[in-house]
């Protein structure tokens, strides 16, 4: 894996080969041939992704299952790795960011930190102050204690991060806005001596989250989402969840003022009623199905481009949007799109040597007749009708026309039953 910048923008990159059936495209609508193809999947790791979680309890495990999709991570606290996890998280290039959770921290064990690890950049400061069961704190002793932490910061050079924020349950703070804008007109509090907006939101859709993230743009500020999962409810279905994340990390990899964003959390006791856990909870321990999306979702790394005979993995598109969502190949692959459903596109970056006619097949699956249109550049150029395939994959193949050089092929659900992908080829 490979890194770029310090402690901040961190960019590893892994390559994964997965057989699928090969291709062909003699005729609109082909039987499964029999010889398998290889790809190679790369993408550069999210710079955003990360986990809120201790990965005190079992580093030489889990950290090997996420470290390559994730590149940072926090526990709430400020307590020094033990030096079998800071092993795993130089290994792994991951970024730990210590935390000062309320006002009794350990400015030493921060010092300590950052003079072993000169590339740690931030500081995360007080946990959900506006919860009484939380750091429970008013603006007013908030502020009291902020001298200190943003001494630390100057000190140490490390960037100060505010803290996270949720509707909460303090007298008069239920509005996380209200305890900010009052917080930041204490007196020796600035904005100026943050690097970013800390946020939590455990709200059951994408949309919602993205709402409750842009309250937060008045600040001027980068967001770091530090928590979030659909947490809005008691039961929460392990498909519900799944759908929830696909559309969520959509949104979030695409969103231009989120910093950073850590899914709560990989594995907990109570998990198994919002079936958020990343990581199974006994031996073997290995990825959840969920744990599989969240590693190999796309991070829309927009270096990648397919030329003709390449193999596109329906799951590494450049940009999403509607209800796309992801599970684990059924089909050979390592995720497939489960779900392109009606007015959801993706999209994919193209670089062809030379315009003209070329063949479009894809890999699909779709239990009635169902229906797509082919954009390129913004420019619908192709409709096609999907034939039921009576729960098998099967590709089928047609021709459209490609300009030379680079351009953005955009393929958007239209009607019928939603239609899964495995993979895309141009020859």
């Amino acid at each position: 894996m490979n890194a770029a910048g310090l402690g901040g923008v961190i960019v590893a990159a892994w390559a994964i080969v997965a057989t699928v059936s090969s291709v062909s495209c003699e005729k609109d609508h082909t039987d499964d041939p029999d010889e398998p193809v290889s790809y190679t999947l790369t993408q550069s790791r999210s710079a955003k992704r990360g986990v809120s979680f201790n990965f005190g309890t079992l580093p030489d495990t889990d950290i090997p299952l996420l470290g390559d999709a994730v590149c940072w991570s926090y526990d709430w606290s400020n307590r020094l790795p033990s030096s079998t996890t800071e092993a795993f998280f130089r290994e792994y290039e991951m970024d730990w960011c210590p935390m000062a959770w309320n006002g009794n921290y350990s400015s030493d064990n921060i010092r300590t930190w950052k003079r072993e690890h000169p590339e740690a950049q931030y500081i995360l400061a007080f946990n959900e102050p506006n919860l009484t069961d939380q750091a429970r704190m008013t603006p007013a002793e908030a502020a009291a204690l902020w001298p200190d932490l943003v001494a630390l910061s100057k000190e140490t050079g490390m960037k100060l991060i505010s803290p996270a924020m949720n509707y909460g349950t303090l007298e008069g703070y239920h509005d996380p806005i209200v305890w900010l804008d009052e917080f930041f007109a204490q007196p020796g509090v600035s904005l100026d001596d943050i690097a970013g907006i800390a946020v939590h939101c455990y709200m059951p859709s994408a949309g919602s989250v993205k709402n409750f993230i842009d309250m937060f743009e008045k600040y001027g500020k980068p967001v770091w989402l530090t928590e979030f999962c659909n947490g809005n409810s008691n039961n929460i279905s392990a498909t519900t969840q799944l759908h929830y994340m696909c559309e969520t990390l959509n949104m979030l990899e695409a969103h231009p003022n989120v910093f950073r964003y850590a899914w709560f959390m990989p594995r907990g006791s109570f998990n198994s009623r919002w079936n958020n856990n990343l990581l199974t909870s006994s031996a073997p321990f290995g990825l959840t199905d969920l744990g599989k999306v969240f590693v190999n979702f796309s991070t829309f790394d927009g270096s990648i481009f397919y030329g003709p005979g390449d193999i596109i993995p329906a799951e590494q598109y450049i940009s999403a949007s509607g209800k796309v969502h992801l599970a684990p190949s059924t089909d050979g692959g390592i995720l497939d799109i489960s779900e392109l459903c009606k007015d959801a596109y993706v999209e994919y970056q193209l670089d062809m040597p030379d315009a003209g006619t070329r063949r479009l097949t894809l890999r699909f699956q779709t239990y009635m007749e169902s229906s797509l249109t082919v954009s390129v550049n913004g420019t619908q150029i192709a409709a096609k009708t999907l034939a039921s395939t009576e729960k098998a994959w099967k590709t089928a193949g047609f021709d459209i026309d490609l300009p030379a050089g680079k351009s953005t092929l955009r393929l958007t659900g239209t009607s019928g039953a939603t239609i899964m992908l495995n993979w895309l080829q141009i020859k």
